[in-house]
């Protein structure tokens, strides 16, 4: 039996206006459902993975829907809390060329918002569980919830259960400083970080990275330098990062890194020159990927480079899903051409 990944976090409501559209000229929304935590999870399970997801939902039409899309691709949702009034949504703007993808987040008073952090019962929830995954946005979701993540990190420390935390910062949903603080309490109960150019500088204020979305390649060094520090101060035993170079909206270029604090080892992907057809969920999808491949015994480098394909599929693909298999994210990972052949 593979080992079971629970993830924890907000899913949502989607609305994007069709076509390019800008929000103010939009009259219809495509819907979709999805949510860091969520994707993560739905990723999981497509990759062939036991995956699990704890969240409060409505217990609504609404609610149900949300939960369907992840039951519908073999996520265990039979976690997942049901009550409050609101499910939160968020508009996504797909943008183009220097326009960039925009956000509009309509998230306050959600169930789990609204939520308190004695509605999770860890030990229960907890049972059968290997790996508990969260990101940045869920302590951020409110107070009550980051002190839930850290109620459920805790669990997991006295249970052996492996954690693993992107830092996934948001600067519409809490400040730098306020992001500092909550991290500083939970990192030190994480065993691995993830994190990228967006998330050092602001999440968790170091200034080893620069946050440039141009010259991240380039710069690839200062992420080993941001590893090192984070293992240092918090006791990570293993740190991530996607490292980019974005010119524009629908072109980029993408490599992973891992760094393994107990050996001082570091390894980077290829990288990967990629037209970008919706940039949206891609470092959870990455997540995604280092996860599938470290609970399956894949050696630094093969995980690394699993990790980075899974994320550069899910550029190619609309919607907040990864809908790639084990199979073909290996196929992109040790294809010599890219992966680009046409399979027949």
């Amino acid at each position: 039996m593979g080992k079971t990944v629970l993830t924890f976090g907000e899913i949502m409501m989607r609305l994007s206006p069709k076509d390019h559209l800008r929000i103010e000229q939009a009259t219809e929304f495509d819907v979709r459902y999805g949510g860091a935590e969520a994707n993560t999870a739905l990723s999981l399970a497509y990759q062939g993975d036991k995956a699990a997801y704890v969240s409060v939902v409505p217990a609504n039409r609404l609610g149900e829907c949300a939960l369907r899309s992840l039951k519908a691709y073999g996520v265990d949702t039979t976690r997942v809390v049901r009550q409050g009034d609101r499910l939160g949504s968020y508009v996504f703007e797909v943008g183009a060329s220097q326009r960039g993808n925009g956000c509009v987040y309509d998230r306050k008073y959600s169930a789990i918002n609204m939520a308190k952090r004695d509605v999770f019962d860890w030990d229960e929830i907890l049972k059968g569980v290997d790996v508990f995954y969260f990101s940045g946005v869920t302590p951020a979701v409110s107070d009550e919830m980051a002190a839930a993540c850290k109620d459920a990190l805790t669990a997991c420390r006295a249970k052996g259960i492996t954690t693993v935390c992107d830092v996934n910062y948001r600067g519409k949903m809490w400040s730098p400083e306020k992001s500092q603080a909550t991290m500083k309490e939970l990192l030190p109960l994480v065993d691995i970080c993830i994190a990228n150019d967006e998330d050092a500088p602001a999440g968790l204020g170091m200034t080893c990275v620069s946050g440039s979305l141009a010259h991240g390649i380039e710069e690839r060094d200062t992420y080993v330098e941001m590893a090192r520090q984070i293992c240092a101060e918090y006791g990570c035993k293993k740190v991530a990062s996607v490292v980019r170079n974005i010119s524009c909206v629908e072109r980029s270029i993408w490599m992973g890194m891992l760094f393994d604090a107990e050996s001082g080892e570091h390894w980077f992907s290829p990288a990967h020159d990629v037209h970008v057809l919706e940039g949206v969920a891609a470092g959870d999808a990455f997540n995604a990927g280092l996860v599938h491949a470290l609970i399956n015994d894949f050696d630094p480098q093969d995980a690394v480079n699993y990790a980075i394909a899974a994320s550069i599929l899910k550029l190619t693909i609309k919607g907040d899903s990864n809908l790639v298999t084990a199979d073909e994210i290996a196929a992109v990972a040790n294809a010599a051409d890219g992966g680009t052949r046409v399979a027949r």
